[in-house]
């Protein structure tokens, strides 16, 4: 297989699109109104607001399914070499977090650590580069992202610009044929969707959350799955072991939850880990799949390609698409994680650090902007903390992006850096998630989260003609496909 066929690239087409359909959609965008979820940000005295989607092609959004697929099931492949269960990979990756259900006895199986992820790409001349896989029970922008892209399709429902598939519509599949599966009979069992008290992060109050939400229900009744609603401290066990919600039996549970941050659980997180070790109900997604969020996994992978324990093929995909990633503050040779540090001090100005396990862009130091003590400090005094991970620096593309201020009806365009999240679903890709920055974004290397005043947004589809670069993309295709 040549490095060619593996070498996936990316392109955001708006520019392709005929003038008069741009300009009639963005016409359409300025005049709507109610898009809550495009907060506008406030820049030099403008208020404004991002005006269209990434557009990319049918080939293309499968390509980046098949491609990203892939590699998270290769991460898990690199787990299992070093750990047999769940709990030693917990305490190997030295996790940062609790999770209270998690069962450290349990295997490694790869299904229940890839059922539910987004991973964040940055394109670099126009190439998918991987920087962490986010698999987690609650990922940002499932249910908003669906909902921006049908927003965006329906501006010009003429031009062929369609939405993915959705995240919640694809998750309602996923959990109507557990259900089936677990039941063995082929008829949908009860889902579980828990209420629950945790801690916010941001007050430090015990907020109410739950697991039910408008859009999500109507999706399960609509494929007919039977949902239970119950508080967690409501639930318990019957005297086979089967967990009660509501005094009705329940099969799967939805977990939509940061459960490191539960509180006043009444017994039911006791409920639901006896239950699930007596194997009489699923999780939907396991909580140690947060697990593979670890970004050391993306070192294994290049430790592993160096060691030949990858195919030619896997190997090719993970050196193109993976920066690379090494990891300091793991436990293991003293020596070794020495010339680990002095390769990242002596390469600083290519490489960026950031925590193995982190949030919202946090504590994210780029060695280009820092002078070599500082750099050697920061980085030193952050692994005794918890593993740091120092990667490959990553150069963004920027697409074009039109803003307007709807206060005084202005309009800009720029060249803003952006990251895309396509959601995976029991190995399936779902919408896909986009976060860009906005007008006068600095030059130089950012982080691009929302905490940095970047904006939530959403890829379409359009069709793709029949070209020689669209023939060239089905044989990539069909090479990955198989992988």
């Amino acid at each position: 297989m040549s490095d060619e066929l593996l070498d996936f690239t990316i392109h955001d087409v708006w520019d392709s699109l005929p003038a008069e359909l741009r300009g009639e959609f963005l016409n359409r965008r300025s005049a709507s109104t109610g898009w809550r979820t495009h907060p506008r940000r406030e820049v030099h005295g403008r208020r404004w607001e991002p005006l269209r989607p990434m557009v990319i092609g049918e080939r293309d959004y499968r390509g980046l399914g098949y491609l990203t697929a892939r590699l998270l099931h290769l991460a898990v492949d690199a787990c299992r070499r070093r750990a047999s269960t769940l709990g030693d990979l917990h305490q190997l990756l030295r996790f940062p977090y609790e999770l209270p259900l998690l069962d450290r006895d349990r295997p490694l199986l790869t299904e229940e650590l890839t059922r539910f992820a987004r991973p964040d790409l940055l394109i670099e001349q126009a190439r998918p580069r991987l920087l962490e896989f986010n698999n987690s029970t609650r990922l940002g922008g499932g249910t908003t992202t669906p909902k921006l892209a049908e927003a965006y399709a329906q501006l010009c429902p003429e031009s062929g610009m369609h939405p993915p598939p959705s995240t919640v519509t694809a998750r309602s599949a996923a959990l109507a044929r557990t259900l089936r599966a677990g039941n063995g009979n082929g008829h949908p069992g009860r889902l579980l969707m828990p209420a629950y008290r945790a801690i916010d992060r941001k007050t430090g109050s015990v907020q109410r959350g739950k697991t039910v939400t408008r859009v999500i229900l109507a999706d399960a009744h609509r494929v007919g799955i039977d949902v239970v609603q119950a508080d967690l401290a409501d639930l318990r066990l019957d005297a086979a072991g089967r967990l009660l919600a509501a005094d009705e039996p329940v099969d799967v549970v939805l977990l939509r939850w940061g459960s490191d941050r539960i509180v006043d659980d009444g017994g039911g997180l006791a409920a639901l880990r006896s239950a699930d070790r007596a194997r009489t109900v699923v999780f939907f997604p396991r909580t140690e799949s947060a697990l593979i969020s670890s970004k050391a996994i993306l070192a294994w992978l290049h430790e592993d390609c160096d060691a030949g324990l990858l195919t030619a093929a896997d190997r090719a995909l993970v050196r193109a698409h993976v920066p690379w990633t090494t990891c300091l503050g793991l436990d293991g040779d003293p020596a070794a994680q020495e010339r680990l540090l002095s390769k990242a001090i002596d390469d600083r100005h290519r490489l960026v650090a950031k925590p193995a396990v982190g949030r919202s862009g946090t504590n994210v130091f780029f060695g280009s902007q820092m002078s070599k003590q500082d750099w050697t400090t920061t980085v030193i005094d952050a692994a005794r903390e918890s593993p740091v991970v120092v990667q490959q620096r990553v150069v963004s593309d920027r697409m074009t992006m039109p803003f307007h201020d709807r206060d005084s009806g202005r309009q800009v365009t720029a060249q803003v850096p952006f990251v895309l999240g396509p959601y995976l679903i029991d190995g399936a890709a779902a919408s896909v998630a986009v976060r860009h920055m906005g007008p006068d974004v600095p030059s130089q290397d950012v982080v691009i989260g929302a905490s940095r005043g970047g904006y939530q947004s959403a890829a379409v589809l359009v069709p793709e003609a029949s070209t020689d670069r669209s023939t060239h993309r089905e044989e990539q295709l069909g090479v990955l496909s198989h992988l």
